[in-house]
């Protein structure tokens, strides 16, 4: 103590006025910056079929809480229409058919925002480990034709529109006497 006094006195600096103010969090474990840069998608469409609409809602449901769970922002989630397919089984070595039946593949979509790379490595390996026996996943980054496939076209309005083309022709126009 008294060094220290006579140091003061000297005009020489402290051990403490040296070391200058110390963060009390650093004391017992350095501070480490992370660096690294995780590349992240803009939005993700995770899109789930099966022939049986009931696991696959129940799947989108527990889709839909586990990217919560991990943070991600879910945009959407929605059903398309269903597709229909044709299944024919035929008679033992023969091309004659033996039964026919219309099989129903359903669709389901939850679309994600804003996900980093490693957490959705993760949310894919987990959901991977959980889906249900006879359901599809496939998880890829949204496109336009993503939501073109999500609505149902109105056949009736896309044949007025080409009726209200057609009448920008000059001969139709002749022909019904408009001109």
């Amino acid at each position: 103590m008294l060094a220290l006094r006579v140091a003061a006195r000297r005009g020489f600096a402290s051990l403490r006025e040296i070391a200058g103010e110390q963060d009390a969090s650093l004391l017992y474990e350095p501070k480490f910056v992370d660096s690294r840069e995780f590349p992240e998608y803009n939005t993700i469409n995770v899109r789930i079929q099966g022939y049986d609409f009931g696991p696959l809602e129940k799947f989108q449901s527990y889709i839909h809480q586990t990217a919560k769970r991990f943070g991600f922002n879910v945009v959407d989630s929605y059903a398309c229409s269903a597709q229909t397919h044709r299944a024919i089984t035929y008679k033992p070595h023969s091309t004659v058919g033996e039964a026919e039946m219309e099989l129903s593949v359903y669709d389901r979509v939850v679309r994600l925002d804003a996900v980093s790379a490693p957490r959705l490595s993760l949310l894919t390996q987990i959901l991977q480990a959980h889906i249900p026996v006879g359901v599809t996943l496939t998880v890829k980054e949204h496109e336009k034709a993503d939501e073109d496939y999500r609505y149902i076209p109105d056949l009736l309005l896309k044949e007025k529109q080409t009726e209200l083309k057609a009448l920008d022709d000059p001969n139709v126009r002749r022909n019904l006497g408009w001109e």
